[in-house]
């Protein structure tokens, strides 16, 4: 997410006992006689409001009243400030808004603080050192790192900020030779509920920043953050193989990666996209690998893929920098890196497992083709795995980070678009059905699942563990005792 969340519980009260137009109008003063004159305040009459608070998922969204376009740390403050005073609800986000999370939706008529602003990037390539600004998406950081030749694991959504994927722990390309996202942060300089700013890495705040690193959400808004970066492979390119499989193939395909899933080399990464093709009018999984090298390399990486039957394949050298508009045969499509769009009622799903069960893969492949079959209301929705190489990501102990799942293999997450008038009752709880089928056959002893794929209906061990949640809620208590940045999954401040 692009966003860090701010949730004042302790004024819900005083926002329900008074008119909404009184509030917004003592809102408007406040921020008209607080905010610098290089920000605005932006009005639902306004033309840009709606551009303003489209979000990525309609789907149990938030609403605003009104938008402060801040330009500093100070405008920060104060739209904070103010929203306090006049006990109103808001949320930092940055343009585009990634976030999904059925939480949401208990954020009405609140204050949308835009972060756009905070896009700032100073990339140190003698130290191999970037500082970004919190709205930084994935595409423009791998612009700038590219430039100079290097990179960074990153996902594989352009529109995605790299702060808020940090956050959660940071799932993307590029795991096995450097492991998570989080795991190149170097430092964060964060605003903590009472707005004070403070610097946290391993030296200084270092409890807090270990919680950054997986429940970042519940403890600030983070303004920018430090990262290790790396070069890029000899002459910046990526070798690049599409292939799209037919439903009859898949058993091959997922018996493939079991057997050869433990033995990949650190530069290579798999995801899949399975979703309705209009083409072949039928489901298909279209799959992507991608090896940070040459292409002689890259081809005896995924040798144990070209045996299986497929509707077409493509296999093409890439720049680092132009893979989200190549990989799952976009071919150029610069449409792919457009923001600020929304998709619709859609829901995330997630869940990772340390085994994956052929049986249990195909299973869920056939219900998820049975959904979008039977209900063609659905044939929006995706089913997406991400199989990256683990090394670096397993090279740590399951402590160094807030995030607790370094022992996953992969991870299955399904994009969940549901059409006018429906419901899960409606499709017979299929998305639930779905994930239940890989959470119980994934040797995880129950549903496990990355903050970045989730639901919001997932119990708290699912999504920070057992074992990490008594040091969370200690710093829960410590940094937010009051609950102010409870609207995205919101951790106890004491467990169990």
């Amino acid at each position: 997410m692009l966003y860090a969340v701010l949730f004042n519980l302790a004024s819900i009260a005083v926002a329900q006992a008074s008119p909404i137009i009184a509030r917004a109008d003592e809102l408007v003063d406040c921020l008209k006689s607080s905010l610098s004159p290089q920000a605005s305040i932006v009005f639902p009459e306004d033309p840009n409001f709606l551009n303003d608070t489209v979000r990525f998922s309609s789907y149990h969204a938030p609403t605003f009243r009104l938008v402060s376009e801040i330009a500093n740390e100070d405008d920060a403050r104060a739209s904070i400030l103010c929203a306090q005073k006049t006990g109103t609800q808001f949320l930092f986000t940055g343009h585009g808004a990634h976030g999904i999370y059925s939480g949401f939706n208990r954020l009405q008529n609140g204050l949308q603080i835009s972060t756009a602003r905070f896009n700032s990037i100073d990339v140190d390539a003698t130290n191999r050192i970037m500082t970004v600004g919190g709205a930084v998406n994935f595409k423009d950081a791998i612009s700038a790192l590219y430039a100079v030749g290097k990179n960074i694991p990153v996902g594989s959504g352009p529109c995605v900020g790299i702060v808020g994927a940090t956050l959660g722990g940071g799932i993307g390309r590029l795991e096995g030779l450097y492991g998570l996202i989080a795991d190149s942060l170097l430092s964060v300089r964060i605003m903590l509920p009472n707005t004070t700013v403070v610097e946290a890495s391993q030296v200084t705040n270092s409890e807090l920043f270990w919680g950054i690193r997986g429940a970042g959400a519940n403890f600030g808004f983070v303004l920018n953050a430090t990262f290790q970066v790396y070069d890029l492979p000899p002459e910046g390119t990526n070798f690049n193989a599409d292939f799209e499989l037919p439903l009859s193939s898949l058993r091959d395909f997922y018996q493939s990666l079991r057997d050869e899933g433990p033995f990949m080399p650190a530069p290579l990464c798999i995801s899949t996209y399975m979703t309705w093709s209009n083409t072949y009018n039928a489901t298909t999984m279209k799959v992507n690998a991608v090896y940070a090298g040459p292409q002689i390399e890259g081809r005896n990486a995924i040798r144990f893929l070209e045996h299986i039957p497929a509707l077409r394949r493509n296999f093409t050298d890439v720049p680092w920098n132009k893979l989200t508009t190549s990989a799952f045969f976009v071919n150029g499509d610069a449409s792919v890196e457009t923001c600020g769009v929304n998709s619709g009622q859609r829901s995330s799903m997630g869940a990772a497992f340390n085994e994956l069960t052929v049986e249990a893969h195909v299973s869920m492949s056939e219900q998820f083709d049975y959904m979008v079959t039977t209900y063609p209301q659905m044939r929006q929705s995706d089913n997406s795995m991400y199989f990256c190489a683990t090394q670096a990501v397993r090279a740590l102990p399951n402590d160094a980070i807030a995030y607790p799942w370094r022992q996953a293999l992969g991870h299955q997450t399904w994009g969940i678009v549901y059409g006018n008038n429906t419901n899960d009752a409606a499709i017979e709880y299929l998305p639930q059905r779905i994930r239940a089928t890989i959470a119980d056959s994934a040797g995880t002893g129950g549903l496990t699942t990355y903050l970045g794929f989730s639901r919001g209906d997932e119990p708290l061990e699912s999504l920070f563990s057992a074992e990490h949640l008594p040091l969370l809620s200690a710093l829960k208590k410590e940094y937010d005792p009051q609950g102010l940045f409870n609207a995205y999954h919101p951790l106890p401040t004491s467990y169990p």
